[in-house]
């Protein structure tokens, strides 16, 4: 800046010795002629006509002036905010608080949902699974399935299979045992996602094979954590549930699947004729050119065919194959709140923009008399609309400044306060695409600011404002219409975000009250991966057993149990028959094999009947227990107990079970989440899992353990730990935590997005309670000789407060009224948000209304009763 305003005041200066030389030049000429120099000098001015004007235009020539006129904007500019520091620091703080929530808001969703996933061309990776009529979602498909897919698809460059709940292994070896995350997939996984490792190889065909060498390919950072990145890995061995595997490859550090699996395996995928019961995710990659509806057209035949030639291995209610792109898939319902959340930030920094404009605008109207003054000296509209378009593109670049350390700062915080279940979280983070956001944010504040200010200003009347003898006759330059406008507007939005606060509000507390079907009180949990070793049942439960003996044996330790898998957990489901029923009637329950104390250890009610016991064993009648909304459903007003189901129907002989008798009924219980309805569910005894389930559950499926205790369970992690170790040393117990931090993380997505939009709607009723009080405050100002006569001539203050209210809350009753029809029509884009709370819940929305109300008639009532506690005398002396 100095060096440019040095060559503009050295290029000056030489205009101006060279406009002063041709004078000289014309001047003695006169003089020569006989003229005096008086008279020589005025003939010469007036010969060479405005200097000034020559001057202007002269630099106009060189292209610079623009420059000369932004440096000079510019530095007035800056000398306008320090000169009104009150203004400057209010305005760089709304908008930094506006586009910094933004801004973070925005880094979440361009991660989540728009960046494309980092793998190459990631637009032609699919999921496919069968597709069944009027069914569940499964995303699953069978192994014969695959195999036929691969030998006969012409749409798909590879196909690949991987396990479709992530798995756990026990990698020992080191310290200590771990249980790390594991991925079981097919060999060509790796070239479907189009990602090959660091170091090392991929899986081959006969890794893949059954019975094939044991290989694992690691993830950067378990290589580096565990390995401290040593690079002969490669070449060596690591025990994995007993086994030793060769370290084939370490995959790029920028490589992402799941959230916490660490180790890739193959899945090893056997051949068997019946293969009902085998479930996989598949992802496919295709062909270049070839589009995702054609391969939905191939798919489509294939399924006919398969149909026809393998009519034994299609479930019934299967209607086709179905394929989608895999990043939606990873994004799962996670979709919907963070459109929510954008959203709302959005209407957050519409708030703000409106409170900048207000403050704008009355800026501009107390600068009347400088516009006119400016206007009167020559300055045109398109002069003074520059001017204060660069104003605004200071505050709006201040601003911004100001909000992208706030962003950088709330995406940590963001994360923090996010679901564990959050796709891709791990790819959040600030990155260019945030910052062209922020300068397209900045862009719009400016247009906003700039327009409404050079829009009031090009209205000064010149003369009437020239005449004006004090700031308080200053004309009120701002329009009734536009100030009612804005204010209707900020309170409209606040509406908006504060009626969708309190639906989530309502529907978070109505979700907390859920009765979860169990007691989670001094319950600690913990999950264990089952090495093959114990592919049994009978070896399984051995070593079960002796680990709950133990356990029970825990001084403070109540009862502890096993389990599949425990309440708000994802399980398996079995297909059974009731042969209490003519003809058998087909159900599809949740499975949960359990040992005896579990539903002492959770406190599931025993409502009839008996619980499990030691004596069911594999050798002893094989029995189950149904919860009460089976027996409701299933036996209506016959005796269940007695009765007679077997599980595993229609699976083939692999995994045929016993026909079992019901000896119990339990109380229902949440099994997947706290907002879904308790389905029906079939407990067994985990020791009469049939032989050939157990090693499938065991791989797929980690143990889940319970104990209650007599103390607070976090002083018990150490004794439990140490118990298991010493019946098994290579067994660690991993995720250990209370059964009440698994009721907290069952509602972690609804807490997250309810304390954000609560975050958001705060700030914006705030923001709008303060720009009312502003706005109201400076027209009293405007208003004060007015008030001052009426008072002076009689008017009582309490007539004057209720008619000034009254006037001022007009367009506050307008912004309710518009915000009420604009909340019933956009409550129902977070309609999935909700339990148990209508979108147009009439409560929420009264409550919204009245609170904001009465805010925003606060901000209008204050400045009224302060102008009628003026001295009126006061006020005409002042004039």
């Amino acid at each position: 800046m100095n060096f440019m305003s040095k060559l503009f005041e050295n290029r000056r200066n030489e205009l101006e010795e060279e406009i002063q030389t041709h004078l000289q030049m014309a001047i003695q000429e006169r003089v020569n002629r006989g003229e005096s120099v008086a008279q020589a000098r005025i003939a010469a001015m007036r010969e060479f006509g405005n200097v000034p004007l020559v001057k202007e235009v002269t630099r106009e020539t060189w292209g610079w002036l623009r420059l000369e006129h932004l440096g000079q904007d510019l530095r007035f500019a800056l000398r306008q905010m320090r000169k009104s520091p009150g203004f400057t620091i209010s305005a760089i703080a709304t908008l930094a608080l506006g586009l910094g929530a933004t801004m973070a808001i925005f880094t979440v969703v361009d991660s989540v949902l728009w960046r494309p996933l980092a793998y190459p061309h990631p637009d032609w990776i699919l999921e496919v699974s069968s597709m069944y009529e009027g069914g569940p979602d499964y995303r699953v498909i069978r192994a014969a399935q695959f195999r036929y897919l691969q030998e006969r698809s012409h749409s798909f460059e590879s196909l690949a299979l991987n396990d479709p709940v992530p798995s756990s292994v026990n990698l020992s070896g080191g310290s200590e045992p771990e249980q790390v995350a594991t991925a079981f997939v097919s060999a060509d996984f790796f070239r479907v996602l189009g990602v090959a490792p660091a170091i090392g190889r991929a899986f081959t065909s006969e890794e893949d094979r059954p019975g094939g060498t044991c290989a694992v390919v690691l993830t950067d950072g378990l290589w580096r954590t565990r390995y401290q990145s040593d690079h002969s890995i490669i070449r060596k061995q690591i025990a994995i549930n007993g086994e030793s595997c060769n370290v084939v490859g370490v995959l790029p550090s920028e490589f992402r699947f799941h959230l916490n699996t660490k180790m890739f395996m193959p899945a090893r995928i056997a051949q068997v004729p019946n293969d009902l019961g085998h479930y996989y995710m598949l992802l496919a990659r295709l062909k270049p050119g070839v589009t995702l509806d054609q391969a939905r057209s191939e798919l489509g035949t294939l399924f006919s065919r398969f149909k026809v030639t393998h009519g034994n291995l299609v479930d019934d209610g299967e209607v086709g194959f179905q394929a989608g792109r895999y990043q939606d898939a990873v994004l799962g319902d996670a979709r919907p709140a963070l459109w929510a959340l954008f959203g709302a930030t959005s209407l957050l920094l519409l708030i703000a923009c409106v409170n900048v404009a207000h403050l704008q605008i009355s800026r501009a109207a107390a600068r009347t008399k400088e516009m006119a003054v400016r206007a009167a000296l020559g300055a045109g509209r398109l002069r003074l609309a520059r001017q204060l378009i660069t104003e605004s593109i200071l505050l709006a670049l201040a601003g911004a400044m100001c909000g992208l350390p706030m962003a950088v700062i709330g995406v940590p915080l963001l994360l923090h306060l996010s679901p564990s279940g959050l796709p891709r979280a791990t790819d959040i983070s600030v990155n260019l695409n945030v910052i062209a956001f922020a300068i397209a944010l900045s862009a719009f504040t400016v247009t906003v600011f700039g327009a409404a200010q050079a829009m009031f200003a090009s209205r000064v009347d010149v003369n009437l404002a020239l005449k004006a003898g004090s700031y308080r006759q200053t004309p009120y330059a701002v329009g009734r219409l536009w100030r009612d406008l804005l204010i209707g507007t900020e309170v409209a939005l606040s509406l908006i975000l504060l009626t969708g606060a309190l639906l989530l509000m309502r529907s978070f507390v109505g979700l907390e009250r859920v009765a979860p079907g169990f007691d989670s009180r001094n319950v600690l949990t913990f999950k264990m991966s089952i090495p093959p070793r114990y592919s049994t049942t009978s070896r399984s439960w051995a070593f079960e057993r002796d680990i709950l003996a133990r356990l029970d044996a825990l001084p403070g330790i109540d009862a502890a149990a096993s389990a599949t898998s425990l309440p708000l957990e994802a399980g398996p489901d079995m297909p059974g028959i009731l042969l209490a029923q003519s003809p058998p009637a087909a159900i599809n329950p949740a499975y949960r094999p359990v040992s005896p104390k579990y539903f002492h250890v959770l406190g599931i009610p025993l409502i009839r009947g008996r619980s499990f016991m030691d004596s069911d064993t594999p050798n002893s009648l094989p029995v189950a227990i149904i919860n009460a909304s089976l027996a409701r459903q299933a036996f209506q007003d016959r005796d269940p107990i007695g009765q007679k189901l077997q599980l595993g129907s229609g699976l083939g002989t692999e995994y045929a079970d016993a026909p079992r008798v019901i000896v119990g009924i339990v109380g229902d219980v949440r099994e997947t989440a706290l907002d879904t309805p308790a389905g029906i569910t079939v407990f067994i005894p985990r020791a009469q899992i049939p032989e050939t389930l157990t090693p499938l559950m065991n791989r797929v499926l980690p143990m889940s353990w319970a104990v209650r205790s007599r103390t607070p369970p976090a002083q018990l992690i150490g004794a439990i730990r140490q118990a298991i170790l010493r019946v098994d040393a290579q067994q660690p117990a991993a995720d250990v935590r209370t059964m009440e931090q698994t009721m907290s993380a069952a509602v972690s997505r609804q807490r997250f997005t309810l304390v954000l939009m609560t975050i958001f709607a705060i700030l914006a009723v705030v923001m709008a309670a303060v720009g009312i009080y502003g706005v109201v405050s400076y027209h009293m100002r405007q208003r004060e000789r007015e008030l001052g006569i009426r008072l002076a001539l009689g008017a009582l203050p309490g007539s004057l407060i209720r008619r000034v209210t009254m006037l001022e809350t007009r367009p506050i009753a307008a912004g309710l009224l518009a915000g009420t029809v604009a909340s019933l029509v956009l409550a129902r884009m977070i309609r999935s948000l909700l339990f148990e709370t209508s979108p147009n819940d009439p409560v929420s929305l009264a409550a919204s209304a009245v609170a904001l109300g009465l805010l925003a008639w606060l901000g209008c009532y204050l400045p009224a009763r302060r102008v009628s506690l003026l001295d009126p005398l006061q006020i005409l002396r002042e004039e």
